[in-house]
């Protein structure tokens, strides 16, 4: 189980389906443009494997919010990607369609999600948050990061461990991580056997201090440790970047 105050609220529907938009295009166009480019942040990943996941990805979120199930849909009927070319279009497809069902969504509405939040809004914010990741990915790959943005990276830090843990090893102290560009500060803890995330300065077991981006990358298992101010137990930061889906 898990517990975590919504931080960053103003960011609304539109703002999130516009840099949905922007963050998928780029992301299209950079995996497209080499598909044999080894993907850093996923071992034993090329941009064309990056494109069949993020297809396939982009059809499970439109799925949830389409269908609004009370339960997990056990056997999704997800198509599989095709092989080749034809995996630009497959993808290409998948963010079209996914754009068009949260544009047409109520954020409110009731479903179940894999996260604490049981709304469509969840969805909302894990197709911008994961689009935005894997856009990074792409864009690493080929040799072209394009910025991340101050609030989107910030948006992001704790995002891995909004999600509902099952059966998963649990960190065995808390973290405090403190972004330096910007007032994100985000306390994490395992209370009763759940994860709590707050938006709070507070003294940790470990801390873990740097710029919204790197404090994302890292937070993603993207980049290491190393190069951001890191104080208490490393291997307690580690655990909690081990949940990283």
């Amino acid at each position: 189980m898990i517990a975590v105050a919504r931080h960053n609220v103003w960011m609304d529907t539109a703002y999130r389906l516009d840099r949905l938009r922007a963050d998928g295009e780029r992301l299209l166009v950079a995996a497209a443009s080499d598909h044999s480019a080894e993907v850093p942040g996923c071992p034993d990943w090329t941009t064309a494997d990056l494109l069949a996941h993020i297809g396939k990805v982009w059809r499970m979120l439109a799925m949830y919010v389409d269908r609004l199930p009370s339960a997990r849909i056990t056997h999704p009927d997800i198509p599989e990607a095709p092989e080749g070319d034809a995996v630009d279009e497959f993808a290409r497809a998948g963010l079209s369609h996914l754009r068009e069902v949260l544009a047409a969504a109520d954020p409110d509405a009731p479903t179940w999600s894999f996260g604490v939040d049981q709304s469509v809004a969840f969805f909302i914010r894990r197709a911008h948050r994961e689009t935005l990741l894997h856009r990074v990915d792409a864009e690493r790959a080929i040799g072209s990061l394009t910025p991340i943005s101050t609030a989107d990276a910030g948006d992001a830090v704790a995002d891995p461990m909004s999600l509902a843990f099952r059966g998963a090893d649990l960190p065995s102290g808390s973290l405090h991580l403190h972004q330096t560009d910007g007032d994100g500060e985000w306390m994490l803890e395992v209370v009763d056997g759940s994860t709590v995330i707050r938006r709070e300065h507070a003294k940790g077991d470990a801390a873990l201090r740097g710029t919204g981006e790197e404090l994302m990358l890292a937070m993603w298992g993207r980049r290491p440790v190393d190069g951001l101010e890191l104080f208490g137990e490393r291997s307690i930061v580690e655990e909690w970047i081990s949940l990283a889906p």
